[in-house]
């Protein structure tokens, strides 16, 4: 997830999604919205936060997350993925992060799209 070259690359392949989904230090955050979650599910390992919401929820204690989304609030070193439908909305929300000082917030660009898709042919249970 370094990129190539010089420059730090902060778009995520599906392949390294996999990856970062093995790891529990790793936070995956879908950013649609409630009603795409309810017609598809999400990723498998993340939490659900709305696009307008996740800088709020970020402003919440750590006992609060923890007790909202069953996972460890992330600080401003935590590998953080954000996926959508097909990138768009996660990449101004990983714009947004980045901005607040979360350094290692990624895009995983391809999104639900791309992982229901990619799933599918690999007859991964959705």
């Amino acid at each position: 997830m370094d990129g190539s070259g010089d420059k730090k690359s902060f778009v995520l392949s599906y392949e390294e999604l996999l990856q970062a989904q093995k790891n529990n230090n790793v936070l995956i955050i879908d950013v649609r919205e409630q009603r795409e979650i309810n017609e598809t599910g999400k990723l498998p390992g993340s939490i659900h936060i709305p696009m307008g919401n996740v800088a709020n929820m970020l402003n919440l204690t750590d006992d609060q997350f923890k007790k909202q989304f069953e996972k460890p609030k992330p600080n401003k070193d935590t590998q953080i993925i954000l996926s959508c439908k097909s990138g768009m909305r996660s990449a101004t929300v990983q714009q947004e992060l980045q901005k607040l000082g979360y350094k290692n917030a990624y895009n995983y660009a391809g999104g639900w799209s791309e992982w229901e898709n990619k799933a599918k042919k690999l007859n991964i249970k959705i």
